[in-house]
């Protein structure tokens, strides 16, 4: 058990934060992530009135959750989704904005339905129809109660700041009389209508989808060929026009002629009743009005002429089913065909088809139409042909077009001031490429099929009198007719779409309809994270629904994350077995550790890769990051230690140069950070803060400063030591919070604070930094920029020459300038404690005996002795050895090359790789020559 976390500003009794002695050499995640969030939970730190806006003043910032699947368990998506949306409202937070965080789940009709549907086969054999559907609804009740919100505390588990007081449910009774609400309004402005057309069904679930739920997957299917012969009052006329060059007209074996159609359903030609040609289709006028006789069903079937038809598209004819595509039905409604639905709601041939084919499954019915038609010589053949077939979204089953009565909503006049609010600037996307796929959907939308045949959800509140037909679509549940006052009422059985609900969520969470207090404080929100998935299925769904009700858009900036998928770039699925828990991985290494390795991978607009396989290699990122803050903390607090720390104003006069850089370096990468905010660069973000805390703060400055916080260059020099640091490591840590917001609070907790100065409540609240441009020193920062150069070269000459690590040497500059040498003599001291420079000469006249050289930026030429630290006789004949072993290697590739039987026969990509170990060989032998010659020449 983990011990409680020290809260040395929230408690009043203690005084001073605890130091570095309190923190174990080692990062424990599970011992501080856990309870460090809870006090966070206790002392309210996430939660905001209304009251703070309308009269306290505060400006909001507004995010509202994707709501998951109440009955969902985190995955990957989830934990990207939401850390995004954490850093963003912990960002706002400290800049003092009432950030309000709105979490909550989804009822998801079909998702939940589904799973207490098997629950109830498996465990007692029974189907809901068996219960009843009150029952049944009640048992979905149960199992929400049981189950469903968990993963709201998962969420909890990796850090989601959100205000967990205003935890929403869709089907809360308050969210609840918002959808009735919206529901009525729309049905009085006659924006919703209900009316028989062909829609998306999924047999499996035995419900309408919408259009966007109606996936398509792209499939290797079969175009099939069928031949419907010709009525014999109809032949002189088919003979006509295959004598005109009508190539879908062949003549019959026995006598007569047959047109050949396409299809690839060809069990659906059971359902046709007419063949459609263009009007302006010369070669098939003087068919238009004959008659066909409809294989297998022995029916006459009419040809059409309907302009939708593509006369150069295949033959210029298709047969037409009404009742099982949308396209026919349209075709059917124009020129009066008959509508045949020949398919039962769980996808078996019914009783209006031939006897030889009823109750067999569809794709059973396919198989065998193909050898009815083959038996009868009408089957012309089929080619491979790929298509896309609609899946339902949910359990994958192949969709089928059906005719049906449904209730829809008019789109059209919802879409239009959405579609204006993308193209003034009023919906920001970022990626901004994203507004063209908005629009374009929005410029082609159709109306919005929203019932659902389905027992758990919304249920649909119309009602209708059994005694006079009277239809009553109310807000309250009526227990009489409003015409003949009949109390034989009966309610439309059917529910509501899941995204009739959660269009309404940015506002409906706030207390949509009643005109609220947090509907004025928190209306329109600010920003929404999601996946590009649900970029038609819900955020355009809620642009419309926020001016239709709330006269003005939702949210103004859209940033849509890519998805996670395996290192193979496959989407994670629990199909493939390639997922990732999230709790594993806090679990493992820690919710910082996951946090920041899904936002270092969090380019605008890119894929996010992990391997499921291996998570230490997949999060080492986030595990490392968060390793180094502990240990950079821990020595800095122990290096500070406990005493009282004067304010950086109070040190003024006692700044070293590398006090002045280290403080512009922060101006600079608070600068950048919050300007990456600003733009949903997080990629960009993540990659600043990692430059500066790992480069600037930990490997240079702590090291920089190790002699003066030990008093080794004077107690003024190591008071202002202390002051730099602890104001960085804080700004710092401020930074840093968002994006891993428990290693860092844990260590804020203990940086001691000036005197005088008061210190926030928590680090969650600590104001953002804000950057002082008197602080940006671009002198100080060429100069130490410039020192890190010398240093690196150093280093650099004495690995590429073997000199030993602890080895002391000197160094000769030629041609340094007079700042540069100025530098160079104040940090003698760093110099030798970096690359164990002993001695710095200045000027050529030093040059002398054996040595390596490098040129560096500003124009200064640095010379590395080498006489008494290596064997000038030994190196010279290794270099010799190394040198006649590359010539050799290079040789033969050329000698390869030069031969015609390999270039001319191999594969490209095998030759050009041969090209490329040539010219590596030739420019690893032509380095090694040139330092050869240098040990050679200084010799001589």
């Amino acid at each position: 058990m983990s011990e409680p976390v020290p809260d040395p500003v929230h408690d009043s009794a203690a005084s001073t934060a605890p130091g570095a002695d309190a923190l174990p050499t080692r990062l424990d995640p599970a011992a501080i992530e856990g309870p460090l969030f809870q006090r966070s939970l206790d002392h309210g730190v996430f939660s905001r009135s209304a009251a703070d806006v309308l009269e306290g003043g505060a400006e909001p910032y507004v995010i509202v959750i994707p709501p998951p699947n109440v009955t969902a368990v985190l995955h990957m998506g989830h934990g990207l989704n939401n850390t995004v949306q954490d850093v963003l409202v912990r960002w706002r937070r400290m800049q003092g904005r009432a950030a309000v965080w709105v979490p909550g789940t989804d009822h998801a009709g079909i998702a939940t339905q589904n799973v207490v549907e098997r629950k109830l086969a498996a465990e007692e054999g029974k189907t809901r129809f068996d219960v009843g559907r009150d029952e049944f609804v009640g048992r979905v009740w149960d199992f929400v109660g049981e189950t469903g919100g968990s993963i709201l505390e998962q969420l909890k588990a990796i850090g989601s700041s959100c205000d967990w007081d205003r935890t929403r449910f869709t089907l809360d009774p308050e969210l609840s009389r918002a959808v009735r609400e919206v529901f009525v309004r729309l049905y009085e402005k006659d924006l919703i209508y209900r009316g028989e057309y062909i829609i998306n069904w999924c047999p499996r679930c035995g419900t309408a989808l919408s259009n966007e739920e109606a996936e398509g997957v792209e499939t290797d299917g079969r175009l099939h060929h069928l031949r419907y012969p010709f009525s014999e009052d109809a032949w002189a006329a088919a003979e006509a026009a295959a004598s005109a060059g009508a190539s879908a007209i062949v003549p019959m074996e026995g006598g007569g002629w047959a047109l050949t159609v396409s299809t690839t359903r060809p069990e659906t030609m059971l359902g046709d009743t007419g063949v459609a040609v263009h009007p302006d289709d010369e070669r098939y006028l003087g068919l238009v009005g004959k008659s066909i006789r409809l294989p297998l069903a022995d029916r006459r079937i009419p040809i059409v002429a309907d302009s939708w038809v593509d006369r150069e598209f295949g033959t210029g004819m298709v047969k037409v089913t009404p009742a099982h595509d949308p396209n026919d039905f349209e075709i059917a409604k124009r020129t009066g065909l008959e509508i045949l639905n020949i398919l039962t709601p769980e996808g078996a041939v019914n009783d209006d088809a031939p006897e030889a084919f009823r109750g067999l499954d569809r794709f059973d019915a396919r198989k065998d139409v193909v050898r009815a038609l083959e038996a009868a010589g009408l089957y012309a053949g089929a080619d491979n042909h790929r298509l896309t077939v609609p899946h339902c979204y949910r359990c994958d089953t192949v969709v089928e077009p059906r005719l049906s009565e449904q209730w829809f909503v008019r789109m059209k006049p919802l879409a239009e001031p959405a579609l204006a609010a993308s193209r003034d600037g009023t919906l920001r996307f970022h990626p901004e490429r994203w507004s063209k796929t908005y629009e374009d959907w929005l410029d082609n939308i159709r109306d919005w099929c929203i019932s659902r045949q389905l027992w758990w959800g919304h249920r649909i509140p119309v009602w209708t009198c059994a005694d006079c037909g009277e239809v009553m679509c109310v807000r309250v549940d009526p227990t009489s007719c409003s015409a003949c006052e009949s109390t034989r009422l009966e309610q439309d059985p059917d529910v509501l779409d899941t995204w009739f609900s959660s269009w309404l969520w940015p506002f409906s969470v706030f207390g949509w309809p009643e005109e609220t207090d947090d509907l004025k404080a928190f209306y329109p929100g600010h920003t929404l994270v999601t996946a590009p998935e649900i970029l038609f299925f819900w955020v355009a769904r809620m642009v419309m629904a926020g001016y239709e009700f709330m006269g003005e858009a939702p949210f103004h900036d859209i940033f849509l994350h890519g998805t996670v998928r395996d290192a193979q770039g496959r989407k994670m699925s629990k199909s493939l077995g390639n997922g990732i828990d999230p709790l594993e991985v806090v679990d493992r290494f820690g919710a910082d550790a996951l946090r920041w390795t899904v936002l270092s991978m969090c380019g605008v607009g890119t894929d996010i890769h992990l391997d499921h396989e291996d998570l230490e290699a997949a999060f080492s990122p986030g595990r490392n990051f968060a390793n180094k803050l502990w240990n950079a903390g821990r020595f800095t607090l122990m290096s500070v230690g406990e005493g009282d720390v004067k304010a950086l104003a109070q040190v003024e006069a006692d700044l070293e140069a590398t006090d002045r850089w280290i403080l512009s370096r922060f101006q600079r990468a608070t600068t950048g950070m919050t300007d990456g905010l600003e733009r949903f660069r997080l990629h960009d973000v993540v990659d600043r803060a990692h430059r500066f805390f790992w480069g600037d703060f930990a490997d240079w400055y702590l090291e920089v400063v190790k002699t003066r916080l030990r008093g080794e260059e004077g107690e003024a020099s190591r008071e202002a030591a202390r002051a730099v640091l602890v104001h960085v490591f804080d700004g710092t840590l401020r930074l840093l919070h968002p994006m891993v917001p428990f290693v860092t609070e844990h260590l804020w907790d203990r940086i001691p604070w000036p005197a005088g100065e008061t210190r926030p409540s928590s680090l969650p609240e600590a104001p953002w930094p804000v950057a002082d441009p008197a602080r940006v020193d671009a002198g100080a920062e060429a100069g130490f920029a410039a020192f890190q150069e010398l240093v690196a070269a150093t280093r650099s000459l004495r690995k590429e020459y073997g000199v030993g690590e602890g080895a002391e040497v000197s160094v000769v500059l030629v041609g340094a300038p007079e700042g540069f040498r100025a530098a160079v003599e104040a940090e003698a001291l760093r110099l030798h404690q970096f690359a164990r420079v002993a001695r710095v000469d200045f000027g050529a006249e030093a040059v002398q005996g054996v040595g390596a050289t490098a040129a560096l930026q500003n124009g200064t030429e640095l010379f590395l002795p080498l006489e008494g630290l290596i064997d000038l006789d030994r190196e010279r004949e290794r270099l010799g050895r190394e040198i006649e072993r590359l010539g050799g290697q290079l040789k033969g590739a050329m000698a390869k090359l030069a031969n015609e039987n390999f270039t001319g026969r191999a594969p490209a990509d095998v030759v050009e790789k041969e090209r490329e170990k040539a010219d590596t060989f030739r420019q690893q032998r032509d380095t090694l020559q040139l330092k050869l010659d240098s040990l050679v020449a200084e010799s001589a």
